[in-house]
């Protein structure tokens, strides 16, 4: 009997690593026939995938002006019915960089839509709009027919929340054919935009997670969801992926004799004041309030500007600059991360003896690897515009257990950072069991084996759905 076909749509680098380096993909092959959609052109990474199974192009996503229209009102309509607090905090820090009028004019803009949505019967009239123009519309069609010639039995998506990947699914769900998301991160289902499908089969970081999918897609409420934890995180548990020191060191050109603070830079819309707590660390370590033998070591996020970061580098005198890995050519977003990127990452993690970072992923990387992490959480710029703004950052929905965990020690002014670096480097501070709780709230298993989790759960997925074209739901839910 062949394998099962299995379409898997790929937009962005942090899938290459949860799909290709975790070796979930070779796992996968095992039961199934990969056909995998890439974003992006790279011949060697097309070379790596198709040793696996079939790579074709993953078809852009374009909306015509009405359906865009009818989706922003969906929108609306479900970060009202999700209630999550992470959306009025992303809202107020929106807000920060717009003009007076601008806030005037979207805040009456939001009052509209809200006003018409809570009209009797509007939102099945939008509902049924939005599926009609997504055949009038949008591409759909043009994706459809590469559907039809690839023949998917079922579909498996990490990020059905970007506009390409979710197109692609789409069009399959209303083919009836059998859909999978293992959602990618933890902060995906509060931070991201509506997910117009319903999946037949659901994976998830943690408990919090599924209690998150529940709420804000009740629709999905009888569909089975399994907690895996984070493939993504499996490497830490692999001492191969950690060099030795000076090998390390060599790598990042970082002095031979220095301990180091890693500074993770983090996505400038999060707190786009962020460049001024690399300044104070390197001004501090220059006074001498931090030894002046360390270093810090400044870790660019993969897809964010560095323009907004360059004048402090252009001056700083104890900081040394690594990307994470080499970046897309047309967009950051679109590279391959390969296994020395990783390596580099965890042995960036073990190797530095405190790590800084505002309300980040590297959170949960660090606490791996119990480092102390100190997250910053003030402004201390003329006006501290951003200085509620960035407290916010940790009280975000999906960063709250963090938060409360006690594994990250939260500071509110430039003293405490210096203070608890200090602390960091010297081996006082404290928090080794709020890592441990951060760890069990956040990823659940500590093992190393979540890809081999969401393998199970994937092949079963597809043994309890071995008939063609097969769906338990998603038929009827989009019609041509």
């Amino acid at each position: 009997m062949p394998k099962p076909r299995l379409l898997i749509p790929i937009s962005l680098q942090f899938s290459i690593r949860y799909l290709l380096r975790t070796g979930l993909l070779r796992q996968i092959a095992e039961f199934a026939e990969p056909v995998m959609l890439l974003a992006w052109q790279n011949p060697e990474l097309e070379a790596e995938l198709s040793e696996f199974g079939e790579v074709h192009v993953l078809r852009k996503a374009t909306w015509g002006r009405e359906y865009a229209k009818v989706r922003d009102y969906l929108s609306t309509w479900h970060q009202i019915r999700f209630a999550s607090p992470s959306t009025p905090i992303r809202e107020r820090r929106g807000n920060l960089d717009r003009s007076f009028s601008a806030r005037m004019r979207r805040r009456a803009w939001l009052r509209l839509r809200r006003y018409v949505i809570q009209m009797p019967g509007k939102v099945d009239a939008l509902q049924a709009a939005e599926q009609r123009l997504l055949w009038e519309d949008t591409n759909a069609r043009e994706i459809d027919r590469q559907i039809q010639g690839l023949k998917p039995d079922a579909v498996f998506c990490l990020t059905p929340f970007l506009a390409d990947e979710e197109m692609t699914v789409r069009v399959c769900a209303s083919r009836g054919i059998p859909t999978c998301a293992s959602i990618l991160s933890f902060d995906n289902l509060t931070t991201r935009s509506w997910i117009p499908i319903v999946f037949d089969q659901y994976m998830v970081w943690n408990s919090h997670n599924e209690q998150q999918l529940r709420r804000g897609y009740p629709e999905a409420s009888s569909r089975p969801v399994a907690v895996v934890g984070s493939p993504q995180f499996d490497f830490y548990w692999d001492p191969t992926y950690v060099w030795e020191d000076r090998h390390w060191r060599n790598k990042l050109e970082l002095p031979s004799d220095r301990p180091v603070i890693l500074f993770g830079g983090g996505y400038f819309s999060c707190a786009p004041h962020e460049p001024q707590f690399l300044q104070q660390l390197d001004d501090a370590i220059e006074r001498g309030e931090i030894e002046r033998e360390a270093i810090i070591l400044f870790r660019r996020h993969p897809v964010d500007p560095i323009t907004r970061w360059e004048p402090v580098l252009r001056q700083a005198k104890h900081i040394v600059h690594d990307d994470p890995w080499a970046l897309g050519e047309k967009i950051l977003g679109h590279t391959n991360i390969k296994r020395e990127d990783i390596q580099k990452l965890a042995s960036t993690l073990y190797h530095c003896k405190v790590h800084v970072n505002v309300a980040s992923t590297l959170s949960i990387d660090g606490a791996i690897f119990d480092r102390q992490q100190v997250g910053p959480a003030y402004d201390e710029s003329p006006g501290r515009k951003y200085h509620r703004a960035a407290y916010e950052c940790y009280m975000q929905e999906h960063f709250a257990p963090i938060a409360h965990s006690g594994g990250v020690d939260i500071v509110r002014s430039s003293q405490e950072l210096i203070a608890q670096v200090q602390a960091g480097l010297t081996g006082s501070a404290n928090g080794r069991e709020g890592r441990k709780r951060l760890l069990r709230e956040v990823c659940t298993f500590d093992d190393g084996k979540s890809t081999g989790r969401v393998a199970t759960v994937l092949s079963k997925f597809l043994e309890s759905r071995s008939v063609r074209g097969q769906s338990v739901g998603n038929a009827a839910v989009v019609s041509k």
